[in-house]
């Protein structure tokens, strides 16, 4: 065990900012869209246009939520871990985390009413540790059923850092974020998907005392933390990719063929 946790409580902050960009703005159809939609699929579209439109960009149920000390267990390791070791989380403790941005939220990832049990779920890393401190890095896989009809958000990811005192037995730093990168975030609704941009979606811990400078005794960078996690979800993330002018230059050089392959958004997260 990392740290024995006290049942002091700690204050988490929600912010989710409304859809800024689409590629088809499923999320914002106008008027006279909606009701053509409405039209044609009739089965799927039981829901009024301004209903449609309040759905797509929901805010956090919780804005403010107080959480035990102890409810942040979930993330620690189910025994002693060393510095790089991945381990999963388990989804009943991540939950509660999640429904503080809506009750709809689910670690099993649904595509087409079909789960996809590969690339749900959640994994933490243990990235530095020292006689006092201790920083985990996670990453999860979620998704937002936003009414019975079955309308979805499905985030690229969740990333997340949560730093413990070893000897308080207290949370010093807690964030739990969407990352902002653009087309971060999947809409599916009225049998079609679009990809989006949610720029900011984010928990984080108020916390009273700041984070000094921790002088850690063993630890791996952020960036190699991250990098164990892409891989426990995707093995084919362990793959070197390499420029296309050097590939070019190396198949001319060993007289092979170039496989290429053309993405249409990204490879190693779920907002695609």
């Amino acid at each position: 065990m990392i740290v024995d946790l006290s049942t002091a409580s700690v204050q988490v902050q929600a912010d989710w900012e409304p859809i800024a960009d689409a590629t088809y703005n499923l999320h914002q159809p106008t008027q006279e869209q909606f009701d053509k939609l409405k039209t044609r699929l009739p089965e799927s579209v039981n829901m009024e246009w301004e209903q449609a439109l309040a759905l797509f960009n929901p805010k956090p149920v919780h804005p403010l939520k107080n959480y035990r000390q102890t409810d942040f267990e979930v993330f620690l390791p189910p025994s002693t871990a060393n510095v790089g070791d991945i381990w999963e989380l388990d989804p009943k403790g991540i939950l509660p985390f999640l429904r503080q941005f809506h009750p709809g939220a689910t670690t099993e990832i649904t595509i087409r009413s079909h789960r996809t049990p590969k690339s749900d779920g959640a994994k933490a890393c243990l990235r530095a540790i020292s006689s006092n401190y201790a920083e985990i890095v996670f990453r999860i896989h979620a998704q937002f059923v936003l009414d019975a009809s079955g309308i979805r958000l499905l985030p690229a990811q969740f990333a997340g850092r949560l730093v413990l005192n070893r000897k308080e037995g207290a949370v010093v730093e807690f964030s739990l974020f969407l990352p902002p990168r653009n087309s971060n975030v999947d809409v599916n609704a009225f049998r079609a998907a679009d990809m989006a941009f949610i720029p900011r979606m984010e928990l984080s811990a108020l916390l009273s005392t700041p984070v000094r400078e921790i002088a850690w005794e063993t630890s791996i960078t952020e960036e190699e933390a991250r990098k164990k996690l892409a891989t426990a979800f995707y093995k084919f993330a362990k793959i070197e990719w390499s420029p296309i002018e050097d590939v070019v230059e190396l198949a001319k050089v060993t007289n092979r063929p170039i496989h290429a392959l053309v993405l249409f958004g990204a490879l190693d997260d779920e907002s695609c």
